[in-house]
């Protein structure tokens, strides 16, 4: 049911709302007295709310800096001192998708990434961390990582989570390398629910990235300085304990945004997240889970993701669905499919194969954020 939503205003005036009462037989005038009484109370007594027009312009903004374009209009419509505000990021959001039009050739222009940029820079001034990204990844293509990282900078440091994600990634890609400060900014991208930052996140954690410090710090000794008075084979042996517990609270921690970010709907995610399953690495051994998420890799495109899930439905006997999800594979460049594939259609009659030809040619990837 659509339902009408009225707008707040701050210099409005408050309302109590009272239950309906059944008829008493009491005279309207004590019911009269009473509102009254009521009424008189309500608007004399001083009230606790917060006056969120008195916001500072400064910090509205900084708070709206990752706002899209229908959270911002909701916003710069709470009250007259919000739309002030927000009128710089409002000319922001205009020049955003004027870049994108550049930026993707649409709407009747050309494309043009020297307008795009200039129209993104215009909208990163006026305070959007979006136009900031997009400046960004324009200037990380050009090979100009420094103006790029600078304006992810800006707009992780206003809690943008692309910002954020895209920050951490410049940093273990560009010289010099900073692991620490790169998990330190995609874990803070991945508690908000980026997915590529919790993927990410967790492929640092698998290669051992980030995590190097505190290895060297249990193998030098500052984690056991109370316990000089240990026997060194005791201290040694309490060494190699930390580091072991490090590296297992390393797994369960990469495991764990595996999950988030394959749950996200991240392919690369799903597929590790499988494999998470099949070795039992981070988590409890679970063939059901492994083929779930094998699965569903599969279905949004992955390429290995589909020759091992052809594999299995062809050691289960499942020839036609096989044939299938190897031709996918194939095409998605996984040579090896490609033998199993021809062994197998070498069992099928000539009807079995066109049929699994005419399958393949019209399936489609299911939706993802790759």
């Amino acid at each position: 049911m659509n339902q009408k939503t009225l707008l707040y205003r701050s210099d409005a005036s408050r309302f109590i709302a009272f239950p309906f009462s059944k008829p008493d037989g009491r005279d309207a005038k004590t019911k009269s007295s009473r509102w009254s009484k009521v009424s008189s109370e309500s608007s004399s007594s001083p009230t606790n709310d917060p006056d969120f027009s008195a916001l500072p312009f400064d910090i509205l903004a900084k708070i709206a800096a990752p706002f899209n374009f229908p959270n911002l209009l909701a916003a710069s419509l709470v009250c007259r001192s919000w739309g002030d505000a927000l009128r710089a990021l409002r000319e922001a959001m205009v020049l955003l998708h004027q870049g994108k039009q550049f930026k993707h050739g649409r709407g009747g222009v050309g494309r043009n990434l020297e307008k795009a940029l200039v129209s993104f820079l215009k909208g990163a001034a006026r305070g959007s961390t979006l136009a900031m990204v997009d400046a960004g990844l324009i200037y990380w293509e050009r090979g100009q990582k420094e103006e790029a990282i600078a304006l992810y900078q800006k707009a992780a440091a206003l809690g943008d989570a692309a910002g954020q994600c895209n920050l951490g990634i410049s940093y273990l890609n560009a010289q010099p390398l900073n692991h620490k400060e790169a998990v330190k900014w995609l874990h803070q991208a991945s508690v908000g629910g980026h997915v590529r930052a919790q993927y990410q996140l967790a492929l640092c954690l698998h290669q051992g990235l980030g995590v190097e410090q505190n290895l060297q710090e249990a193998v030098g000794g500052s984690l056991l300085t109370g316990f000089n008075h240990i026997h060194k084979s005791s201290v040694l042996y309490l060494r190699t304990w930390m580091i072991g517990f490090i590296l297992l609270v390393t797994v369960i921690y990469q495991v764990k945004w595996y999950l988030k970010a394959a749950e996200g709907g991240y392919v690369r995610a799903m597929y590790n997240a499988s494999l998470c399953y099949t070795f039992g690495e981070g988590l409890s051994h679970s063939r059901r889970q492994a083929r779930k998420w094998m699965k569903r890799a599969a279905d949004r495109g992955h390429g290995k993701a589909q020759f091992e899930h052809g594999l299995a439905l062809f050691s289960e006997g499942e020839l036609l669905k096989a044939i299938v999800y190897l031709e996918l594979a194939t095409r998605s460049g996984e040579t090896a499919a490609t033998h199993v594939k021809n062994a197998i259609l070498q069992q099928l009659s000539a009807t079995s194969r066109d049929l699994a030809l005419l399958l393949t040619d019209n399936w489609r990837a299911l939706p993802s954020s790759r």
